[in-house]
Formats: C-alpha cells, structure tokens, sequence
C-alpha cells in the first residue's frame, strides 16, 4: 500500500459517524469474553486513549470534515449532537449487555425454582392412594397448582420473549442489527431462554390431572389485558431512556436526565 493510500486509510479510521465510530469500538471490544474484561483491558490506559475518547475524536473528526465550510456555530452544535449520540450508543451497548446479564441472573432463579416446584407437584401422593373423599378434594387442589405452576411459565416465556424482542430492535434501530452482547452475556441469555423452553415445552406436553375445577390460568404479575407489542414497545423504551439518562449525566447535562426520570416517575 502507497503512503498516500495509507494516509486516506487513516483518515477514513479517524473520522466516523457515531453509529460507525461505536461499531467499530465494539467489534473491538467483542473480542474480550465479557466487558467487564475489557474495562480491565483499558482501565491503564490515558484518557485520550479510552473507548469514549477515541469514539469522541473520531465522531468529531467527520463532522467537522462534512461541515468545514459552515458557520462555526454550526459546526459546533453539529459535532456537540454528534458526539451525544455516540454517547448514547456507546451507553445503550453497555446496559444492554448489563441487562441481558441481569435478567437472565434474576428470571434463571424463578426458572430454576419452578422446575424444582414441578419436582414437588410430581412427587406428591397418587390420587388412587387416598380415601374416595379426600381424593376429590386433592384432586381439585392438585389441579389448582398446575394451573399456577402453568402460570409462572407462561409469564417466564413471556419475559423472555419480550426481552429478546426488544433487544433485537434497539439493535436493528440504532446499531444497524449488529449483535451488541459479549460472549457472557450472550451465553447466559441463551442459557436461560433454553430452560425456560424446557419449561414451556414440559408444561405443553403434561396432561396430569383434570383441571375442568382448576381457574383459568393466565401469566402470573403480568397484566393480561397488554398485548406483546405493547410489552415490546415499553421494554425498548425503558432501556432507551436509560441509555439517555447515562449518556446525559455523563454530557453535564443532568436537567434533560432527571426530566427523563420525571416523565418515568409520572406514567408509572
């Protein structure tokens, strides 16, 4: 490669877009196994040379090369939205990571503990090993517990399904559906999710007990009258504004942050 091919690749890698200058640290990034690997990885290094440095320098550095003949106020308020956004991206990355770990912590014990509570129903007396009379009678209760156990799965299913929904489109919508999960996070998301297809694939094949007497079952804490969409549509803009709420506080920008908190506060 010439010298002069050389520089223009340079300056191509020096000047970048917010998505693509947040892209391009995070296929750096991925090649950690987790981001807590490549926290340690940079945490020595100078500030010029820290992640949100380096997307900053490069964000600034296309902005000012697109705009270099408009009024300098202009080109400030430009490079100053700029690099907000590649603070966004840069901040939505890591609390997707950091949520994907989470729930998958905090559902995998509510997945873990119902198929133990699955243990306890199967393990209970047989009907055929009771009086006539307290067999109906533990029959009904019986069936009453696989209906909530039923419920519980449906609500882990439906967890799952919208966190992944909505992961996926924050993913599509501002990273270009670039996978944004280091390899921990990825692991233990998909770790989770086949439980809870484990679960959700006993709970349609068992036929145990009569449930004509059991209520009708529907997903436990969730509110049956919210479609998926809608579940979908607010999961996407809780972790967006988050990723806002961080990226604002990090600009010295706390008003714009708490009125985020505020709105939050008032929809409940």
């Amino acid at each position: 490669m010439t010298s002069t091919a050389c520089r223009r690749v340079a300056k191509l890698e020096s000047a970048l877009h917010p998505r693509e200058a947040v892209l391009a640290w995070l296929v750096e990034a991925q090649q950690f196994p987790s981001l807590e690997d490549h926290v340690r990885s940079v945490v020595e290094l100078p500030v010029e040379a820290a992640p949100l440095s380096v997307i900053g320098d490069r964000v600034e550095a296309a902005v000012r090369d697109a705009l270099k003949r408009r009024p300098r106020d202009t080109i400030e308020a430009a490079v100053r939205r700029a690099m907000g956004d590649g603070i966004f991206l840069f901040t939505l990355a890591i609390v997707l990571n950091a949520e994907a770990l989470e729930v998958s912590k905090v559902e995998g014990l509510r997945a873990a503990a119902t198929f133990y509570w699955m243990g306890c129903l199967l393990g209970g007396p047989r009907a055929g090993d009771l009086p006539p009379d307290e067999a109906k009678t533990y029959r009904r209760e019986l069936a009453g517990c696989w209906s909530q156990w039923r419920a519980v799965v449906d609500r882990l299913s439906l967890n799952a399904r919208v966190e992944g929904e909505a992961r996926a489109r924050l993913e599509r919508e501002f990273f270009g559906g670039h996978d944004v999960l280091f390899a921990d996070a990825s692991e233990s998301w998909a770790g989770h999710v086949d439980m809870v297809e484990r679960l959700t694939g006993l709970a349609e094949a068992f036929v145990l007990v009569d449930e004509a007497e059991a209520p009708l079952r529907s997903p436990v804490g969730v509110d049956v009258g919210a479609s998926i969409e809608d579940r979908v549509a607010d999961r996407v803009a809780r972790l967006a504004d988050d990723a806002r709420v961080r990226a604002y506080e990090t600009l010295g920008e706390r008003p714009k942050a708490v009125q985020i908190m505020e709105r939050r506060l008032k929809i409940g």
